[in-house]
């Protein structure tokens, strides 16, 4: 069965894409739906909403269970080739394809001269554990700053535990991070508290990994 036409001028996407430069805004917003839908028309890719194909700005609590996976395999992606890996290794290791890529880290991907490569920081929400001062709780972290913040924060709270040095987390103790709700979150510091966290400690599904 052959593939329908793509538009009234042109029969194929090929020869659209061909027939002028397609460098607008309108262009490119095309060019992107059609690596997510190759088999859909020019009408049908114009009124396709960008949470059909990009899933990088979607609030966590409204991703599926499979979703949130997906997201913080996305997230692993983007430390990787912010500390200089590559797209094409990292995907082969974790068994993905481009696309997964493209539709989990949207406009936080992008190809510039010919290779691929991701922005500095992000605004992608991700659900992460902290030890606050109201105990150990799960947010919803809304920057990459914050992320990384974080898994300093977890990497010192393991140097502390294991030499019973609370000196490393000194420099967390005025430190806040403000949730995708905007809620303020203080960094537990006390040593003998986060031994109490510890010992207490259950571990929620979908966490972020703890890297940075």
């Amino acid at each position: 069965m052959s593939r329908p036409r793509f538009s009234k001028d042109y029969r194929t996407y090929g020869e659209w894409l061909k027939a002028q430069p397609r460098d607008t805004k309108y262009a490119k917003e095309i060019i992107r739906k059609h690596k997510f839908f190759p088999d859909k028309s020019l009408s049908q890719l114009r009124n396709l909403k960008i949470g059909d194909f990009d899933l990088s700005q979607t609030a966590w609590k409204t991703l599926s269970a499979q979703d949130k996976r997906d997201r913080n395999l996305s997230l692993q992606i983007l430390r990787e080739m912010r500390k200089g890996e590559n797209l094409s290794s990292i995907l082969e290791k974790i068994g993905k394809r481009t696309e997964f890529a493209v539709k989990h880290l949207g406009k936080n991907l992008h190809k510039s001269e010919g290779t691929w490569k991701v922005t500095k920081t992000d605004t992608i929400q991700a659900e992460m554990l902290i030890y606050s001062t109201e105990g150990q709780k799960t947010i919803i972290t809304a920057s990459s700053k914050d992320r990384s913040l974080i898994a300093e924060y977890h990497a010192n709270v393991q140097k502390a535990i294991k030499n019973n040095d609370p000196s490393v987390l000194a420099k967390f103790k005025d430190i806040q991070i403000v949730d995708a709700k905007g809620k303020v979150h203080h960094f537990e510091t006390d040593l003998d508290k986060l031994y109490e966290i510890l010992e207490a400690q259950e571990e929620p599904e979908f966490l972020e990994i703890y890297q940075h």
